[in-house]
């Protein structure tokens, strides 16, 4: 049901003639002390790139941040990808604003996270972990990686419930969404109401078991508790690429995800939805000059309309 994650400065024109035909040596010397002086604080605001691991609490997370500039977007990858699902993304986004991607727990180059253990009777149970916890992680991360807000959050699949409740809870940070192929709140019923009762039991055994251990509807009701209006610049990308043999319960399946989509861009009155009509769900894969496109957007919207940040989520 859920759908799957498949992974400086400008020179002098010249015009022919030395510079000393125009300027005494002394000037020629200051000028180029200014420029290595203007070069040096250049360099002392700009941040380095990272690619490190942050304790976040008795167990590290690994994060790589590139480039310059405000909002700093992050990208938070579908249920069991890692930070690499972004590849095609992160480099060229990194040329606009400063971006940063990380491995939630027990992915890529992170630890996994403490789990309670229940017991039952006979039968021992592990605890899922909930949206919050995930909420929390990143902020602890965030803040242990020196990498302050205001941010632009883009989300593929779960990542995108993600990053609608961190902006639900932490919305003085946040200044623009981009939902990739996001879930619904709704969706689980919606999905299943169309399925066989046997089908929608395989169904939910995957939303129970999975690699991250992850309370996917929890997450799921977390999101729709938090029932989010905002002004924010919102961008809402959805797979179009025609299935290839379709049925009836698959073109049903189509038309509801579509649906829900529009939804999710309507929360905003400043959203847009964006048909990726080559893709499947992994648009930032299969075509990521729109996601690209779409998170330049947001920035330049955000960076414009308030110079400091948006009365975001209501």
């Amino acid at each position: 049901m859920l759908k799957r994650v498949q992974l400086a400065w400008n020179g002098l024109e010249s015009d022919g003639h030395s510079m000393s035909s125009h300027f005494g040596l002394n000037q020629v010397i200051a000028l180029a002390v200014v420029t290595s002086s203007v070069g040096v604080v250049a360099q002392v605001n700009s941040p380095p790139d990272i690619d490190t691991r942050v304790d976040v609490g008795g167990y590290s997370l690994h994060i790589t941040c590139a480039g310059n500039g405000s909002p700093t977007v992050i990208l938070e990858a579908g249920l069991g990808a890692n930070a690499r699902t972004w590849q095609k993304v992160m480099p060229e986004v990194s040329k606009i604003t400063r971006v940063c991607s990380y491995d939630r727990p027990n992915l890529g180059q992170s630890d996994p996270a403490p789990r309670t253990v229940r017991r039952i009777e006979s039968t021992r149970y592990i605890a899922l972990r909930s949206g919050q916890q995930i909420i929390r992680d990143l902020q602890t991360l965030l803040a242990g990686a020196g990498e302050s807000g205001p941010y632009v959050l883009a989300g593929h699949s779960i990542g995108g419930g993600l990053a609608m409740l961190f902006a639900s809870q932490h919305h003085a940070q946040v200044v623009g969404l981009v939902l990739v192929d996001s879930v619904h709140p709704d969706q689980v019923a919606r999905l299943q109401s169309l399925m066989t009762p046997s089908e929608a039991k395989v169904d939910q055994g995957g939303l129970d078991q999975n690699r991250e251990g992850f309370d996917i509807e929890g997450l799921l009701d977390e999101v729709r508790a938090a029932t989010w209006r905002s002004t924010l610049p919102l961008r809402v990308l959805t797979e179009g690429r025609a299935d290839p043999t379709p049925t009836e319960r698959s073109t049903k399946e189509a038309a509801v995800w579509r649906e829900m989509q529009t939804d999710l861009s309507r929360r905003s009155e400043n959203g847009k939805l964006i048909v990726a009509d080559k893709s499947g769900h992994d648009i930032q894969l299969d075509q990521p000059e729109l996601v690209i496109a779409a998170i330049k957007e947001v920035v330049d919207l955000a960076r414009v309309s308030t110079g400091t940040r948006p009365d975001s989520f209501k």
